[in-house]
Parts: structure tokens; sequence; C-alpha cells
């Protein structure tokens, strides 16, 4: 039963999983475009990482998701709905500060900033660096943040170089840390709606989705 004050009790709720990339930089404007459109419908979004996303459709506790890396398994379809690039977050006075682009070799013995193993921005890194034929050694030192912004402010305290979107990176700017890029074709990474495979949305989920696809056509 719903209580009086609920929001959602005279409203249909479209339940939304997003990482957080497109949690902070896509998916509040679609939202926002969506009430003034659909007043008659809210969304609930649930902020978390790209695993996070891919279990909560598969649990159904969300029925829309954003992620920031493709799903595993053949029972969730992902289309690409903006990209964004992976970058450095160094700290002034770094060895890496103002050396241009970063060689695998260089970063390879650099303590790393970087965010949790469900991460999409940090799958997609060593995703990229795999290809290159390059991948970090298994014993380098890392620590990991639980956001975007934390990444930031542990590479301004010193704690090593970060590995995040740019996006984040403009938006979460330190005084004391600068972009660099990894030598090489730039890190680009594509940005996903995630749907559950042959699966009825309800109606409210459904106008979402025909709005996301408006909006974000590529």
């Amino acid at each position: 039963m719903t209580s009086p004050d609920d929001p959602y009790a005279d409203a249909t709720a479209v339940a939304v999983a997003a990482s957080s990339i497109p949690g902070e930089f896509l998916v509040p404007d679609l939202v926002e475009a969506f009430a003034t459109e659909h007043p008659e419908f809210v969304v609930d979004t649930v902020v978390t990482d790209s695993a996070g996303v891919f279990t909560a459709l598969r649990d159904g506790s969300a029925e829309v998701g954003f992620a920031g890396a493709e799903p595993d398994g053949d029972d969730l379809d992902a289309e690409v709905v903006a990209a964004d690039e992976i970058v450095l977050a160094v700290p002034r006075g770094h060895a890496l500060d103002g050396a241009g682009a970063v060689t695998v070799a260089q970063l390879a013995s650099t303590p790393l900033v970087e965010r949790e193993e469900g991460s999409g921005t940090r799958r997609s890194f060593t995703d990229a660096l795999a290809e290159r034929g390059t991948p970090l050694i298994s014993d380098q030192q890392w620590t990991i943040r639980d956001s975007n912004e934390g990444v930031i402010e542990a590479v301004a305290a010193g704690e090593g170089v970060g590995v995040v979107s740019s996006w984040a990176l403009e938006r979460h700017a330190r005084a004391g840390v600068r972009e660099v890029r990894l030598e090489g074709d730039p890190i680009e990474r594509c940005l996903y709606l995630v749907l559950r495979r042959d699966d009825d949305l309800a109606p409210a989920a459904t106008t979402f989705v025909a709005l996301v696809r408006e909006q974000t056509q590529l």
C-alpha cells in the first residue's frame, strides 16, 4: 500500500538504473525533458556502476538501464546513446605533468587511482590497453574510489594518476590536477541504453525509451 505522501501514488514510475557517468551527465537532462513532456509519469533513478545496472535489469528492480560498458550475455540489449573519452588525471608537479602523451610503459610504473571493478570506465580503460597489446602489470599499485569525484580528489591529494572520464574531470576540476592522454588513439567509449531482451515495457517506460532515442540520435 502506498502512503499518502508517496510521490508515485498518482503517477506511473519508470525504474531506471544508471552507471555514474550517464547517471551524472546524461540521464538528468533526459529525465527533465521527459517530465516536461509527460508530467503524468515519474522517473525513479538509482545510480550504481555498470555491473550494478545489469544486475538491476536482470533482477527486475529496473526497467531501463544506462551503462558505460556493454553487458555480457545475450539476455540484455544495448544501443549507443552517447560517447565520451577516458583520460588521465595527473597531479600538478608529478613526473607525468607536462610530459605530453604518456606511454604505457610510463603508466605501468605509476600508482593509479581507479574506479571499482564493476565500473564501465575501468573496464573500458583496461580493455583498450589489452587491445593495444600492452595490459598493465598485475602487481601495479591501485587506489580504488567509488565515484568519479573521489578519483579526482585522490589525485589532488597525491595518491596517484587517475583514470577518469573527460566529462567528470571537466566538471570536478581541481586547481592541482591536469588532464593528459595516453599515447596513441584517444580512448573513446560509448554509453549505452540497456534493456532486457524481448521484454514488454510498461507504458511509462515505453514512452521514456522513445524519448531517449529521440533525444540521443547520433
